[in-house]
């Protein structure tokens, strides 16, 4: 929660350039900007905590008369004082940094910020990922922060050409706060540019954030999780090829989410996770991923050979964390079900891969030549095959796709013996992770009232993680305190 008095905002729009190339046609993020600093003033933060730095072109010079706040320089100097010199000794419970314009990402990831007195000379502009850092650093008061940036994030030709890293300003930055809090919301993804809507004089993704905030019904600051997701939805709908994306950031706990892809543009079916919250296996998530960069084939096994370690789960997470990189989709297969091949042809035709009319044509092919013609149409991009909870390596031989293709296969079985391709051995939980899962399942209150039982408890179930939610389910019956 913040109060409006204590709340400040450093509001950019700029659509007009040092590089007057570079202009943004008709406008659009000056006025932008304008209607973000508009609505933080009504819904009571003080003009003298707002610092709105604006570049119009002249056709758009008027909004600037009629604003009725105070407009300063949009330049990377200017930017960079308000931020070391005004924010960073403020006491407050809430910064809001709004900016649109020009961006673009470097070949090392980072996202950057073209400010004004920008050129093909001088690429004035600030490093999005060092301010980050700079404003959850104890250099900077202010500890809670929502980031909205409608800027590009894709790397221009104009740039290729340079050598080294492209310069721009930096913050220095302190000790970590441990009590700080980010969100960061971003118009796209990595590599995408952000659209304009020149009609309306708006970027898509600043309209569509406003529409969510409307939506919001003047609640004070606005739950920045469902502005997300209204935002998003107001994306698929617009089939711009532009997917606003996320990250928010707890220092104290350490905990990151992030959100790179979007799951309507990448085709796939994966299975719905059913842990409450994943402990334990980020190292294995790890390896997993290096395993399946140099392998065609890779199987997720259990130690143990009695199930409930994880296996399906530890799939299902990788599969999601990683979309991103299979361009091509994630097709999930479970060969106790209907037969492979239908199964892949199904996928196929519900993505649109294939016509619907082949169906039948394509029964007059033997299964093989079925399943030849899936690889041989399948979408364009790198694809990921999850073949789940295989009991017999014959159910899937005549199903795998030839090695050393675009395809990426991942397998998960409870046998660990005779294995021709890499494996990933999946065992019990380390008894640290296996009591966090059990204190997520029943609560922190519940398991430090009596921690030394629960600690016997996930010895008594060999720190299995299906055994831990059997363990739940019982505690939570009423009348149980923790069995």
């Amino acid at each position: 929660m913040a109060k409006p008095e204590r709340t400040f905002g450093l509001i950019v729009g700029i659509e007009k350039y040092h590089e007057t190339a570079w202009n943004v046609t008709g406008g659009g993020p000056a006025d932008d900007a304008l209607k973000f600093a508009h609505w933080l003033h009504l819904h009571g933060v003080p003009k003298e905590n707002i610092r709105l730095c604006l570049s119009a072109l002249e056709e758009n010079q008027q909004l600037i008369g009629e604003c009725g706040l105070t407009v300063e320089l949009a330049t990377e100097q200017n930017i960079s004082d308000i931020v070391t010199n005004f924010l960073s000794p403020k006491s407050g419970d809430l910064l809001y940094i709004f900016w649109a314009g020009h961006g673009l990402i470097t070949s090392e990831r980072e996202r950057r910020l073209f400010c004004a007195d920008a050129n093909e000379r001088n690429y004035q502009n600030l490093n999005l990922n060092s301010l980050l850092v700079y404003l959850a650093s104890d250099k900077f008061q202010i500890r809670n922060h929502i980031c909205i940036v409608d800027a590009c994030a894709n790397f221009p030709l104009l740039l290729r050409g340079q050598s080294g890293e492209l310069p721009g300003k930096t913050f220095f930055n302190g000790q970590p706060r441990k009590d700080s809090q980010q969100f960061v919301l971003l118009a796209t993804r990595e590599g995408e540019t952000a659209k304009v809507n020149s009609e309306n004089k708006t970027g898509y993704f600043s309209q569509a954030v406003r529409e969510a905030f409307t939506a919001a019904n003047g609640n004070f600051p606005p739950n920045m999780r469902k502005v997300t997701e209204a935002v998003k939805q107001r994306f698929i709908s617009l089939d711009k090829k532009q997917l606003p994306t996320y990250f928010y950031s707890r220092s104290w706990d350490g905990d990151i989410e992030k959100s790179h892809f979007n799951p309507f543009d990448i085709p796939h079916n994966i299975q719905q996770s059913q842990a409450r919250k994943f402990v334990g296996r980020d190292e294995q998530i790890e390896q997993l991923r290096q395993l399946l960069q140099a392998n065609d084939i890779v199987a997720i096994t259990d130690v143990t050979g009695q199930g409930g370690v994880g296996k399906t789960e530890l799939a299902i997470q990788y599969s999601e964390q990683y979309l991103g990189d299979y361009s091509g989709g994630c097709c999930w297969l479970n060969p106790q079900e209907t037969d492979l091949g239908t199964q892949l042809l199904e996928f196929g035709i519900s993505k649109k891969f294939f016509d619907f009319k082949i169906f039948e044509s394509l029964q007059q092919f033997s299964p093989a030549g079925r399943v030849f013609y899936c690889w041989d149409n399948w979408q364009d991009g790198k694809v990921l095959l999850v073949f789940d909870d295989v009991k017999d390596w014959k159910q899937i031989q005549s199903y795998l796709p030839l090695q050393g293709s675009r395809f990426k296969v991942l397998i998960t079985t409870r046998q660990n013996t005779g294995l021709t391709y890499p494996s990933l051995p999946l065992g019990e939980l380390s008894p640290d992770a296996a009591l966090e899962l059990l204190t997520i399942l029943l609560g922190k209150d519940s398991v430090e009232k009596e921690l030394e039982f629960a600690k016997r408890l996930c010895r008594f179930v060999d720190y299995v993680p299906i055994g831990l939610y059997q363990i739940a389910a019982q505690c939570r019956e009423p009348g149980r305190v923790l069995c």
